[in-house]
């Protein structure tokens, strides 16, 4: 009789704790769809552009231990984990979210400045036009600074469409 009443209360617990974790898990899984779906959103259109529809969108998941990851989904819908990317792919991955993150905030805030640093060294030219053109479009929202001592980018950026977007100032190296 006390065992039982032992098991009876330690299973009370259990499915007490299974409850409150599955109600838990839904709250957060709500959080997250309201929250990051805009991000998401816009992030995979600009990862579309770049990547030159290599890739169709962004997702967030799950891994095998159940934690949350991002992944890169093809045209032919597999999904690749961000460590199956290769350097450039994986770059312009994070350059999306970011894009996406800063595009969700305008939306709602003044603009402050957008500066990158060298962030094409793993694009090659078509990806990198694109995506100056992207860095374009974000500057009719906010200005955006773009670092680079590659000359072949700041000769790219020249030659992209709206280019009368673009100024080029050189620094002098004494």
């Amino acid at each position: 009789q006390e065992q039982r009443a032992v098991l009876e209360t330690n299973v009370e617990q259990y499915i007490s704790l299974r409850l409150a974790a599955h109600i838990l898990s839904a709250e957060i899984e709500r959080y997250r769809a309201a929250n990051q779906g805009p991000v998401l959103q816009s992030a995979s259109e600009i990862f579309r552009k770049i990547t030159l529809d290599s890739f169709s969108r962004i997702m967030a998941d799950y891994d095998e231990k159940g934690d949350p990851v991002i992944k890169a989904v093809r045209q032919n819908d597999a999904a690749l984990q961000v460590q199956d990317l290769s350097d450039g792919s994986r770059d312009q991955l994070f350059l999306a979210l970011r894009l996406g993150g800063i595009h969700r905030y305008l939306q709602e805030n003044p603009p402050f400045p957008f500066m990158a640093d060298d962030i094409l060294v793993h694009f090659d030219d078509e990806r990198s036009i694109k995506t100056l053109s992207v860095l374009t479009e974000l500057s009719r929202k906010t200005q955006v600074l773009f670092f680079t001592h590659h000359r072949h980018l700041i000769d790219l950026a020249s030659n992209i469409p709206e280019n009368n977007m673009v100024k080029v100032y050189e620094l002098k190296q004494d």
